[in-house]
């Protein structure tokens, strides 16, 4: 009787971490979605974090290494 309990227990355990782990794949792979699809309620969805906004034509790089030099006229 132990022995079934224990082995439930584990089948139990086992099928919540899969659920978890199938549960944040999904969430990831709805996200890169909406971003292709440029949705913008995106930026008002709390489970998610907005951390930087770059508006650059497609094929665009940002780099944070860059000296600015003042241009005089």
């Amino acid at each position: 009787m132990k022995s079934m309990l224990t082995d439930m227990s584990a089948v139990l355990v086992l099928f919540l971490i899969v659920f978890l782990i199938l549960r944040e794949i999904v969430f990831r792979w709805r996200i890169r979605l909406r971003v292709l699809m440029r949705d913008a309620e995106l930026l008002n969805d709390s489970r998610v974090k907005v951390i930087e906004i770059v508006q650059a034509p497609e094929g665009s790089m940002a780099v944070d290494a860059i000296r600015m030099i003042a241009v005089e006229d």
